[in-house]
């Protein structure tokens, strides 16, 4: 390996060199652009594809093979941009220079010679005709065409008699010639058209000369048609179709709203009843005499006006047996239940506001146990702000706050006082008289029901806190690692 060391290295340079070549496939429609440097090769590559080339008022400013794509008659196209060649033998041209050379000769593609007819890049013209006339063996079977750039500075018409007759061997040759400016674009797009109608034109007469074609020109048949007599048969339009196509034709066209729009600018007003099939007299009514094709007269009851008097004299006797009396009373109640609903409305939000404020407080809370300890809820605390409200609370017996009440008095009652002070696990005082909180505002059923479910509550915690580590529990039924369908090298008998 060390003897061949140098041999590897170089193919190592050949294989990052071939890497940062473009992509270019043989097979595919492509259009090559040659000619001297800075004539407006690249500028013409950059107008009808979206290759981003280079492009600078120097020499050489393209150093390799640039690929751009570009659509014409919904067919895929690549454009081939190659370096500046200057009119030397092979033998004295650079690495550069060879690129454009062995684009030319290997690429089936249509060629693009592109001149500079100003001389503004630094060649004459002579010395342009005389480079394609050195490199016209290499156009051979290749659509050709030569283009001349930078019309917007001179036009072939503009050129002086001897620089026309520079160009006469190109005309004898029958190689057209096409203007064009990649500065105004005037003509590009031309030229590109031109370029890819001869390309297709000439692969299908490639085409036809090949074997294949004649062996698929045998299995088609043409019909040709034969006349069977001189009778005349023109093409019969219906009378109908015809007279529809004249009316058509002499009715103007009516104006939209928007030409409308236009012509009155600010004055224009959107009219929406304008074109409703109503008379104008009645088009702008609120409600129209004539609705859904009907006439609205005819929907009256003609005796509407003896039945309207029935209906005011049954209301009098309504109101003098004193139907609507009563309303009265029940109007001003309800306005006393709709005030009072308010108030209590009112209330229930300021509580809510109040409980926000006590949760989001971040001072310290006060024991129970403490002297500042002031009871938040109390029957009768409820009481006097229910009656403030305008609540009736005289009839409350039976109620469940009530009961709720007596319940806690008896308890206290019965328990007997003592004045020993009792000191709970975190060492606090606490008095035996006072009632245990899961105690407070709940009857005696209910405390014992809520103990129950907070009993049933702990027994699967409780359980769990048995379990140690030397507890045979299977926690995954199915582990993964062992149900994987990873197999090994054995046999499948044991199945």
């Amino acid at each position: 390996m060390k003897r061949q060391n140098q041999s590897l290295q170089y193919l190592e340079q050949v294989r990052q060199h071939l890497s940062r070549l473009p992509s270019i496939d043989p097979n595919t429609r492509t259009i090559l652009i040659c000619g001297f440097p800075n004539v407006g090769k690249s500028s013409f590559i950059n107008k009808i594809t979206r290759a981003d080339v280079e492009v600078q008022p120097y020499a050489f400013t393209t150093k390799s093979l640039f690929v751009g794509h570009t659509d014409y008659k919904y067919l895929r196209w690549q454009v081939v941009d190659t370096p500046g060649i200057l009119d030397h033998p092979l033998e004295d041209r650079n690495t550069i220079e060879m690129q454009a050379i062995t684009a030319l000769a290997h690429l089936r593609a249509a060629v693009l010679y592109v001149m500079d007819p100003s001389e503004q890049c630094g060649h004459t013209l002579d010395q342009q005709v005389q480079l394609f006339e050195n490199i016209c063996p290499l156009f051979a079977n290749k659509p050709l065409m030569v283009v001349c750039n930078k019309s917007d500075v001179i036009t072939i018409d503009e050129l002086s008699d001897e620089k026309k007759a520079a160009l006469e061997p190109l005309k004898k040759e029958g190689v057209p010639i096409m203007t064009m400016s990649t500065v105004t674009e005037e003509g590009v797009m031309d030229v590109k058209k031109e370029a890819c109608e001869r390309l297709l034109a000439h692969r299908v007469e490639v085409k036809i000369k090949t074997r294949k074609v004649n062996d698929i020109l045998n299995r088609l048949h043409l019909a040709e048609p034969v006349k069977r007599d001189d009778k005349e048969r023109p093409p019969c339009i219906p009378e109908a179709a015809r007279k529809k196509r004249q009316g058509l034709a002499s009715k103007e066209k009516r104006k939209l709203e928007r030409d409308i729009e236009l012509e009155m600018d600010e004055e224009y007003t959107l009219d929406l009843k304008k074109h409703y099939d109503l008379p104008d007299d009645i088009k702008y009514d609120k409600i129209p005499e004539v609705w859904q094709g009907h006439n609205i007269a005819d929907f009256v009851d003609p005796d509407i006006l003896s039945r309207l008097e029935e209906l005011e004299k049954e209301e009098e006797m309504r109101e003098k047996a004193g139907v609507y009396d009563s309303d009265e009373e029940t109007d001003s109640d309800y306005e006393e239940v709709h005030e009072l609903a308010t108030k209590i409305r009112n209330k229930k939000k300021i509580m809510k506001i109040d409980s926000k404020l006590r949760k989001n407080k971040t001072t310290a809370t006060m024991p129970r146990t403490g002297r500042a300890f002031k009871r938040e809820r109390s029957v009768s605390r409820l009481r006097d702000d229910m009656e403030q409200l305008g609540v009736d609370m005289s009839d409350v017996d039976g109620t469940h706050f009530v009961a709720t009440a007596e319940a806690d008095r008896s308890r206290s009652l019965s328990r007997p006082r003592v004045k020993k002070a009792r000191a709970d696990s975190e060492g606090r005082v606490r008095s035996s008289s006072k009632t245990p909180r899961d105690e407070v505002g709940v009857t005696e059923e209910t405390r014992l029901k809520m103990r129950k479910i907070g009993r049933n509550a702990q027994k699967k915690l409780a359980r769990e806190a048995k379990k140690g580590e030397a507890d045979r529990v299977i926690l995954d039924m199915k582990p993964k690692h062992l149900f994987v369908g990873k197999r090994g090298v054995g046999k499948t008998t044991r199945r």
